[in-house]
């Protein structure tokens, strides 16, 4: 009954950003004991949609070329690497028949899934979903993730779990499961503590037609660090590497370390950023763009930069010149090493 209930669960969602009946959809997660392949792939028996299991976003670029697929579920740097080895082979993603992308397995910056929209040429929905069960995503409006209230109750607490937090202010996601009167759970969440923080953005009905609350993309607390009493998670880089303009000569990949501590005088957060061609990478427009997005809002941090306490280096690297190329399994793009 849990699969059952998490296919529905995805269903809405599918539904929500427009698949139905014809698709044919990619599926870049893998299958085994994630129940996000296996709950997708139920959840498009229901609509009517043809699902190719790959797995992974490595598969054999004839898949495109045979299956035309009208869209494709991965991440966000899987898609972009796709999109690239399209590209190398003469295919152009814009043309390959994909109008729809589907995103989730980490938070991302708006603007990665603008440029991610950009090289596509269509819309990218955003889902956010764990092994527990708790599936939610955006509609077509793209204003938020809609929560399945009839399945699973939301609650956002402070930081410390002793009290609520009010709508629009950033706290924990604490679930709860809902079930029908005589339903069974083999995994049932009372007060479950994901560790990620989210804001609620609002509970009025949405223009999609949904009644259910709409929430910020939750982000990992275990992404978050701080510096000179500030808060910034691994999204605030990655805004940072896309801003405008900088994506005329970077791929998107990159990876950044934090070293010292306050008790040694300073902070330095270092910035690994792969370049299409190393030659002609403008650095200094990149470390402009970065540095004001990056600083931006924080004041005690760029107050810190101002006098020297914390500084950014950054580092420029060709194609799989990052560390985290030689490292198996999802990157960790923000390394606390103090």
């Amino acid at each position: 009954e849990d699969w059952e209930r998490y296919a529905e669960k995805y269903a809405r969602i599918f539904r929500s950003q427009g698949f139905g009946p014809g698709d044919r959809v990619v599926i870049c997660a893998s299958y085994g004991m994630n129940v996000g392949a296996n709950t997708m792939t139920l959840a498009a028996r229901q609509l009517g949609m043809s699902i190719i299991p790959e797995g992974k976003c490595t598969f054999p670029l004839r898949v495109i070329e045979t299956y035309r697929p009208t869209g494709i579920v991965g991440s966000v740097f899987k898609l972009l690497d796709l999109a690239r080895r399209m590209q190398a082979e003469g295919i152009d993603p814009q043309q390959s028949g994909v109008n729809k992308l589907v995103v989730g397995g980490e938070a991302f910056a708006d603007e990665s899934r603008n440029y991610l929209s950009e090289i596509w040429g269509c819309p990218v929905y955003n889902t956010y979903g764990s092994t527990e069960g708790t599936m939610c995503g955006e509609c077509s409006e793209i204003t938020g993730l809609h929560v399945p209230e009839d399945f699973v109750h939301l609650d956002v607490y402070d930081q410390h779990l002793m009290n609520f937090v009010p709508d629009g202010d950033c706290g924990r996601v604490i679930l709860s499961t809902l079930l029908p009167v005589g339903a069974k759970a083999g995994n049932l969440l009372l007060n479950y503590d994901t560790e990620d923080t989210t804001v609620v953005l609002t509970r009025k009905k949405c223009s999609c037609g949904r009644t259910h609350m709409k929430i910020l993309t939750p982000q990992r607390e275990a992404e978050t660090v701080w510096v000179e009493g500030t808060p910034f998670n691994r999204v605030d880089v990655e805004r940072g590497v896309f801003q405008s303009g900088n994506m005329d000569y970077l791929t998107g990949e990159y990876e950044a370390f934090l070293y010292g501590g306050e008790d040694e005088g300073e902070t330095v957060l270092r910035v690994s950023m792969e370049c299409e061609n190393p030659d002609t990478c403008d650095r200094d427009l990149i470390k402009e763009n970065f540095i004001r997005s990056f600083l931006k809002y924080k004041h005690p941090l760029s107050r810190a930069y101002e006098d020297g306490t914390f500084k950014v280096l950054f580092n420029f690297t060709g194609p799989r010149g990052l560390e985290l190329y030689k490292i198996k399994g999802r990157p960790k793009r923000l390394v606390d090493r103090r």
